[in-house]
């Protein structure tokens, strides 16, 4: 997400906040701790992303990073192009954000086990933050083996071909196991839920409930058998 003010110089300067790790990639610059700009490299990131990111995430924090950009106002970009705003950024810094588990929540996931309902969470966070959320709530356990993916892993498993179709076949062995989709797109969540919807492991099919909280889940809440908006 940007916004984009207009400064007292009569510079126009645009700040995000975004996916820490996807942010950060596009960044060339990074403040110093004394505000100034110094150069940003690969070596840069990949540091950052194990000292900083992933410990975090491994805590169980959403990671986020803020950036910015300077635009002259004579020659101000096509906001529309997305590409071509959301480059040469400088990031500002990242920050961890704690979003607690209620605490009937691993109550009402083990309840939703025993009535027979399987419990996925599909979500657009890093994997590892996704993964310390879903033990909590008892989606996951330590002592059990199932599906942890990201969006890139699971397009590859449900297609032969890296552009392909979805193939129902290549899917049924994904779905049944899968209980985390991380950095998953909102295509990415339509398909999963289209996916088993179409589904024929159970003779009887399945019934899909989408919770969502976002635009985002947009598609697959349309999509479920059962949409709940938060």
């Amino acid at each position: 997400m940007s916004t984009v003010i207009r400064r007292p110089d009569s510079t126009v300067r645009m700040y995000t906040k975004g996916a820490s790790e996807i942010v950060l990639k596009i960044c060339k610059t990074i403040l110093n701790c004394n505000g100034e700009k110094v150069p940003f490299s690969i070596v840069d990131y990949d540091r950052l992303v194990q000292t900083v990111i992933e410990p975090m995430a491994y805590d169980g924090l959403r990671t986020v990073c803020l950036a910015y950009r300077d635009f002259s106002p004579d020659e101000l970009p096509d906001w529309n192009d997305e590409a071509s705003v959301m480059e040469q950024l400088t990031c500002i810094c990242m920050c961890g954000i704690e979003n607690p588990v209620r605490l009937e929540v691993p109550d009402v996931i083990a309840k939703c086990r025993k009535a027979g309902i399987t419990v996925q969470i599909f979500t657009g966070d890093n994997v590892n933050t996704t993964r310390q959320i879903a033990l909590k709530c008892g989606i996951i356990s330590s002592d059990v083996r199932f599906l942890v993916l990201e969006g890139k892993e699971f397009n590859r498993r449900i297609r032969s071909e890296p552009n392909g179709q979805v193939e129902q076949n290549l899917f049924d062995k994904v779905w049944p196991h899968l209980r985390i989709l991380a950095r998953a797109s909102p295509q990415d969540k339509y398909v999963l839920v289209k996916g088993i919807m179409k589904s024929k492991i159970n003779p009887t099919g399945e019934v899909v409930a989408v919770v969502g909280d976002g635009t985002n889940d947009g598609a697959a809440l349309k999509k479920a058998d059962v949409g709940l908006v938060m």
